[in-house]
């Protein structure tokens, strides 16, 4: 398919009425793979052997809606059954949270999540440590505007925090950009509150 309106040439596929553009196969040119800081399910030593990467995006006509969970469920399911397709490939990148994920964890809990299963949250958005000891998400804005932020005095114990990230981000995508304080209950039993912050920038968890 030739380069139409400046977008690089490629593939156009379908999937559930949606079209979305498929960019780096030969004989054209293949783009550099991206920088990543989140890795699930890749080995270390695998990428740097690397030189060439695909690209799955939104079609023209979607470009509206791409922050949208159909628009993702389906260009997710999509990018699922090409990795199960070409042998080759050894990873699949999501930009927006800068991750990288193994075809066999991606395919997992994408299939999960198709099947009525929570969000995937570690492969479309990723955990990070904030200087001061707190855990923050990384690419839950490119679905609701805000990142979420579990304080440091919740986040002492590192595995317990990331699966309550894990936990709230799976409420968020569904209920969206938060405007007005929440008080919840952790799987404990512990009482904790979830406020947006000054900027409304941040969804910050702490004890209530």
């Amino acid at each position: 398919m030739p380069a139409v309106g400046g977008r690089a040439a490629g593939f156009e596929l379908l999937r559930d009425g949606m079209t979305f553009d498929l960019i780096g196969m030969a004989p054209g040119p293949s783009p550099e793979p991206p920088q990543s800081r989140h890795r699930y399910g890749v080995p270390d030593d695998l990428i740097e052997t690397r030189k060439a990467a695909l690209i799955l995006r939104p079609g023209p006509h979607l470009e509206g809606g791409a922050y949208s969970l159909p628009v993702v469920r389906v260009m997710m399911d999509l990018a699922c059954a090409l990795a199960r397709e070409l042998d080759d490939l050894c990873a699949l990148a999501w930009r927006p949270a800068s991750s990288l994920v193994g075809v066999e964890f991606f395919c997992n809990t994408i299939s999960h999540w198709i099947g009525g299963g929570p969000f995937p949250a570690l492969g479309l958005t990723g955990l990070a440590t904030a200087p001061d000891g707190g855990l923050h998400s990384e690419g839950l804005a490119y679905f609701i505007g805000q990142e979420l932020r579990v304080e440091p005095e919740l986040a002492e114990d590192r595995m317990l925090a990331a699966q309550l990230a894990v936990r709230l981000i799976n409420q968020l995508v569904y209920e969206g950009r938060m405007e007005a304080r929440q008080q919840i209950v952790a799987p404990d039993g512990m009482r904790l509150l979830m406020e947006p912050s000054i900027n409304k920038r941040f969804i910050r968890v702490r004890r209530a």
